[in-house]
């Protein structure tokens, strides 16, 4: 086993712009009539709807497999229990960016990468534009009227009734953090850490180009990152543009480095 030992950590700043409307179902025990079809996650006390940091962290993750040429056969997330080295189909290098940027179900004698290093955190509207919505005296949702086309006809189908589809309007601002541990890995200084940050950086610039949350194909769920900003050691690092890369390689892209 690696001889792992904690070298400091790394945390993330930032808001997250919509672009257009983003949906993350919350699940609906009853049906109403003339109600929302599928709402959104809300704070339980505020009524308030925020993105939950498994939303971010999942897609990102999601992403960076299939950029980093990850995926597995059976459609089961990287790491997954049923593909290990005891059956010869798979090696779990300590290595892994993936299995140590995300964590893993791996059993302690597959897995000796040591902890998860990446937390995020649930994203809160912002106070500023909660305020200035309610006091234009709008909602914080939107609803969407979707329907099933005919495919011969060209019209909504009959007998499948118009859904509707509760979302966060474009426009609304997100409280974004995360935090990022470093362990020093046989020596290496978080070398090898500090290049699993990169590729989590280069990740949130992927994210950008896909979709956050649920339709993605149908227009939901664009974002953007602004005032993504690094602190360590007591020094803040503005990412600025440096995160938005066209392509995710192999190798760690250069995106921050400790001075």
């Amino acid at each position: 086993m690696p001889e792992i030992k904690e070298f400091g950590r790394v945390t993330g700043e930032g808001r997250i712009h919509l672009l257009s409307g983003l949906h993350i179902g919350a699940g609906k025990d009853s049906v109403e009539i003339g109600g929302t079809d599928s709402p959104v996650i809300k704070h339980p006390h505020t009524g308030e709807p925020y993105i939950p940091g498994s939303s971010i962290k999942g897609r990102v993750r999601f992403l960076l497999e299939w950029a980093l040429g990850k995926v597995r056969q059976d459609g089961k997330p990287w790491g997954a229990e049923g593909n290990n080295p005891r059956n010869g189909n798979q090696t779990w290098e300590p290595s892994d960016p993936i299995l140590r940027i995300f964590g893993n179900a791996l059993k302690a004698e597959d897995w000796q990468g040591g902890p998860t290093r990446l937390i995020v955190r649930d994203a809160p509207l912002v106070p500023s534009w909660v305020d200035t919505i309610v006091g234009a005296g709008l909602p914080l949702t939107e609803e969407k009227t979707e329907v099933v086309i005919d495919r011969i006809q060209g019209k909504a189908l009959e007998g499948v009734g118009p859904r509707t589809i509760e979302r966060v309007p474009a426009g609304a601002e997100f409280d974004f953090n995360f935090s990022f541990r470093l362990y020093s890995v046989d020596g290496d200084e978080a070398k090898g850490d500090i290049d699993c940050l990169n590729w989590w950086l280069a990740g949130l610039g992927l994210l950008e180009q896909d979709a956050l949350g649920g339709s993605g194909s149908r227009g939901y769920g664009r974002i953007r990152f602004e005032h993504l900003t690094l602190h360590y050691k007591g020094t803040g690092y503005p990412l600025e543009e440096r995160f938005r890369i066209n392509r995710v390689e192999q190798t760690a892209p250069s995106i921050w480095r400790p001075a």
